[in-house]
């Protein structure tokens, strides 16, 4: 993928090259922004071009846009992902490490990975190239120890060395980190651009349109959840249960209610694993159970935009019947209130709290009871 493949990020993109183009290239970036908005893609686009022998010049409406080429022996290299200039570094790296064998994917992205991987690398110099290029995914994991690491890299980086930190939440980053490091903001997706993405991979235009909406368009996101194969229907056959079942749902549901959510979430899990091998288990559970407990959000926030006559831009538009009834027992300050109690369940995934547990108050805080 080069440059001009990237879509919807020409803001971002346009900063960096007109940087590059005055000679400023930055040695580390935290490239910020939502999951699946092409930060991964942008960086990787961005690291090729770097690291390109023969890189294309054009002039546009925003200046000079300089791309790789495609054809010389370091693009090559690259996009056969052995480029020896080229370092992603994931948590997933830990097993790799000196004592990482064996080890459990931790939550957080751990020290010895970044060690490992690039604070024992950055002295060598590049062997291709001019440049050589590190991206941190999920950069927001850093804990303090592995941050506090990086410092002495990010204050005194060799000349050829560019780092691009990618990050869903930089308020997580200690002020430390993000002092030393380019912001670069990544927004949103067009939903048009989604659904002809989706559409493109066969999958139902409507069904498209749902996923473009409750990914807060974000392609990547969009893309993860309707790919994954979960019985006849896939993920979005179970949505459209627990959007019907919260229409008709009371308290006397709750536990039956529970116990199907925490089964669809497992099934989810499972069909993650089965496409992502080499992701955490842990964080793929926690990606079900959070995109689960999202579905009834989903609803709550319909419920909202059904009060304000904003029915266009409700999420759950194929299901406006069940929305509707669900809208007949919840006011809209009564459906704010739970979404933020909501909320407060999706810490608790994070948090390790029994998953099973984690439904059952979710459904007593729609009934109007809780176990807290």
């Amino acid at each position: 993928m080069n440059l001009t493949d990237i879509f919807c990020q020409g803001r971002a993109i346009t900063s960096m090259q007109r940087a590059f183009a005055a000679g400023r290239q930055g040695h580390a970036y935290i490239f910020a922004g939502a999951d699946g908005v092409g930060k991964f893609s942008t960086a990787s686009a961005w690291a090729k071009m770097l690291l390109c022998h023969e890189k294309t010049v054009s002039e546009g409406s925003e200046g000079v846009f300089y791309d790789s080429c495609g054809k010389c022996e370091s693009c090559l290299i690259f996009e056969g992902g052995g480029h020896p200039d080229f370092q992603a570094i994931y948590k997933e790296l830990l097993e790799f490490t000196k004592d990482g064998k064996g080890k459990t994917t931790p939550v957080d992205l751990p020290k010895a990975v970044i060690n490992e991987f690039l604070i024992d690398k950055v002295a060598s110099r590049p062997k291709m190239s001019d440049f050589s290029v590190y991206i941190v995914k999920e950069s927001h994991r850093l804990n303090p120890a592995s941050q506090n690491a990086l410092l002495k890299v990010l204050e005194e980086p060799p000349g050829y060395c560019v780092m691009i930190l990618l990050c869903n939440s930089i308020e997580k980053l200690l002020p430390t980190t993000r002092s030393r490091c380019q912001v670069v903001r990544f927004g949103e997706i067009d939903e048009n651009i989604i659904v002809e993405k989706l559409v493109e991979m066969s999958v139902d235009p409507a069904e498209a349109k749902f996923w473009a909406r409750f990914s807060e368009l974000s392609l990547g996101t969009a893309m993860d959840w309707a790919s994954v194969q979960v019985g006849e229907n896939g993920i979005y056959g179970i949505k459209r249960e627990i959007i019907s079942a919260l229409s008709v749902y009371r308290l006397g549901d709750s536990l039956d209610l529970a116990g199907k959510m925490s089964a669809a979430s497992k099934q989810i899990s499972e069909a993650f694993s089965a496409k992502n091998k080499n992701l955490s288990k842990t964080d793929l559970n926690r990606r079900a159970a959070k995109g689960v407990i999202r579905m009834v959000i989903s609803a709550f926030s319909d419920v909202i935009r059904l009060g304000v006559g904003d029915d266009d831009a409700m999420i759950n538009f194929d299901q406006r019947a069940e929305i509707a009834a669900f809208a007949g027992r919840f006011s809209m300050d009564g459906a704010a209130d739970k979404i933020s109690k909501a909320y407060e369940n999706l810490l608790w995934v994070d948090s390790s709290v029994n998953e099973k547990l984690i439904f059952e108050e979710l459904l007593l805080n729609i009934a109007g009871c809780s176990t807290i």
